[in-house]
């Protein structure tokens, strides 16, 4: 197969585009061993764009250097996984309280009809997945900061690269779900900023600990 062309920025860009989606969907697990000579051949691109998105990939914590294997996956364990969330609190307590000061007409009705569409969904975990992110991607839209916006995706690439972990295997934790993100979603209707922070705090708080819980019962087999 003839090789990619386009600009290096843009090879890097797809570089790393490929390989984050990869280690999203699983095809690419905590541990396996990646390489720009690895990338570069699946992607029919060179070495040097391949270097620089699994560099960047690197810097976001999904990818590390393991001793004796090189550049691997990242394992989300147990301290990364209280970091990630800590860093998460903030950052979706900031956006909840933007969202309630800035967001338009149409960007609240969004993240209330998000909200409104879970409980129907309560049933099929992939469609609360994505149901999940719309509501949240409708916050940070609302709260019209693309650099918090920009910040809080790279916690969810590596949230996402412990894919197994998802809390929505969960069914108790899926309806809790739907009452946090009501609740949220009316705060922030209301422009109620104090009260949209600490829900959003609130929420993160009970994801980690229901991650937590998940986690755990992996490793007891279970």
């Amino acid at each position: 197969m003839a090789a990619r062309k386009g600009n290096a920025t843009g090879l890097a860009q797809h570089a790393y585009e490929a390989v984050r989606d990869a280690i999203e969907h699983g095809k690419l697990a905590p541990g396996d061993r990646i390489s720009e000579y690895k990338t570069a051949d699946w992607l029919n691109i060179s070495r040097t764009p391949a270097r620089e998105g699994l560099l960047r990939l690197e810097s976001e914590g999904l990818l590390t250097h393991h001793p004796r294997r090189g550049l691997v996956v990242a394992s989300v364990d147990a301290e990364a996984l209280k970091e990630v969330f800590a860093a998460r609190e903030v950052m979706e307590r900031a956006l909840a309280g933007l969202a309630a000061r800035n967001a338009s007409g149409p960007e609240l009705d969004a993240i209330v009809a998000a909200s409104d569409q879970e409980p129907e969904l309560i049933h099929d975990r992939n469609a609360m997945i994505e149901v999940n992110k719309t509501f949240h991607g409708a916050i940070r839209q609302g709260a019209h900061n693309r650099y918090l916006t920009k910040f809080i995706s790279t916690l969810d690439d590596i949230v996402a690269a412990d894919h197994r972990g998802s809390s929505l295997v969960d069914m108790e934790r899926r309806q809790a779900v739907i009452g946090e993100h009501r609740a949220l979603a009316e705060a922030i209707a209301n422009r109620d900023v104090a009260l949209a922070e600490q829900r959003a705090s609130d929420h993160i708080r009970n994801a980690y600990e229901a991650r937590k819980r998940v986690k755990e019962r992996e490793k007891r087999g279970e």
